[in-house]
């Protein structure tokens, strides 16, 4: 019965305090600073009809308030509510909102919402959202989303930031940023900036850049151009970049023919060659990796590891039959787009097909190293290789 009789009397007090507003003169847009405002809901409260042109240092509000603006402390039950500028700290149950700058700490339950710039620091159960730039950190359980963001953000779904200059960006599932980047995006299914990078992408399905001064790492990456760093992944589409057409043949296959995508640095490749022995049609596909180093204007040296599937007689062969190959290779380029290529090989073939089967485990008729285990064959053989190169 207590607690109730001082619900009562402290409702009846706003209520009484709130009508003594309403009944002063006509509302004013000139702003009035208050040390301490308390209320049950605007404009329930100390400040009464006046709240939206007052400025607080202290502001309680049990359900909610919206007043001119803060300098200070300010907390609700459920909502909080500034007319224009906040400095200081905004607590709220469900959400505040900010029609003015922002400079300070905003926490609530779940959303953030300022209309203009931001410095300090966000943090809210679902979402965060700023019109304007953020100064600052950007922290939820859902979303972000700002005009810009100098220092980070921080989401556990998508992270999205539309100004001039952006930070770090951290989210449980995409980032996408328009503008310069200057540090990181770091996702676990895609990134994307539209305009230029200086730093990482790291997502876990796709990286898609405009421009990138630094390093895309992801399963597949897409760039525009790549500036002095190299994409990592299983395939990399960079527009500016290194891409490839290469014919050629070895000791292994007497025909290959293989399609190369990224940054000489670093890049992907897939390839598929056959050979004709006995009347028997031998054929792999394969995949790898590449670098290549540029000795002159016109001399390049290449490294490629390379992993083919082995076929004979059939279109596909069930049991495990890889040839794996490493490449030297030393290039020469004609013109810009048309160059000859030489170099060693090594290769070294795994197959679980024993001697005496259908299918020969092996496509070449000498070799320096062949041993078997009751699973494996494994046999060793230096090669060449050479070719063309046509550069699209």
């Amino acid at each position: 019965m207590k607690n109730r009789n001082l619900k009562t009397i402290l409702l009846a007090v706003l209520v009484l305090v709130s009508l003594q507003g309403f009944s002063q003169e006509e509302e004013s847009d000139e702003m009035h600073k208050s040390m301490f405002h308390l209320s049950f809901i605007t404009p329930l409260g100390t400040n009464g009809i006046q709240s939206w042109n007052t400025i607080n240092h202290f502001s309680l509000n049990m359900f909610a308030g919206f007043s001119g603006g803060l300098e200070g402390v300010e907390v609700a039950g459920f909502a909080n509510g500034l007319k224009k500028d906040m400095k200081g700290v905004q607590v709220a149950g469900f959400c505040n909102n900010t029609f003015g700058y922002a400079e300070g700490l905003e926490i609530a339950g779940f959303y953030n919402y300022n209309h203009r710039d931001v410095k300090g620091m966000q943090i809210a159960g679902f979402a965060n959202a700023a019109l304007g730039s953020v100064e600052g950190v950007q922290i939820s359980g859902f979303a972000n989303h700002s005009q810009g963001s100098s220092m980070g953000q921080f989401a556990g779904f998508m992270n999205t930031s539309m100004g001039k200059k952006n930070g770090l960006q951290v989210a449980g599932f995409a980032n996408f940023s328009r503008g310069e980047g200057v540090g990181a995006q770091i996702s676990g299914f895609a990134n994307a900036n539209i305009d230029y990078i200086k730093g990482v992408q790291v997502a876990g399905f796709v990286n898609v850049a405009k421009k990138i001064k630094g390093f895309q790492i992801a399963p597949f990456n897409v760039a525009d151009t790549i500036e002095s760093g190299v994409a990592i992944g299983v395939w990399s589409i960079v527009r500016n970049g290194y891409k490839t057409i290469q014919v050629g043949g070895n000791e292994t296959f007497l025909g290959e023919v293989s399609f190369k995508s990224g940054v000489k640095k670093f890049y992907n490749i897939i390839a598929i060659g056959a050979n004709v022995k006995s009347n028997t049609v031998k054929w792999g596909w394969g995949y790898g990796i590449g670098t290549l180093w540029s000795v002159s204007q016109k001399f390049e040296l290449g490294l490629e590891a390379m992993s083919y599937h082995m076929n004979e007689d059939r279109w596909w062969n069930n049991n495990t039959n890889l040839l794996n190959r490493l490449n030297l290779t030393a290039s020469y380029q004609f013109s810009e787009t048309f160059s000859v290529y030489a170099g060693p090989a090594w290769n070294v073939w795994v197959t679980s097909l024993k001697s005496g089967e259908t299918m020969d485990p092996t496509f070449n008729d000498w070799n320096v190293y062949d041993r078997s285990t009751s699973r494996n064959r494994v046999t060793m053989y230096p090669g060449l290789n050479a070719g063309i190169r046509i550069s699209l």
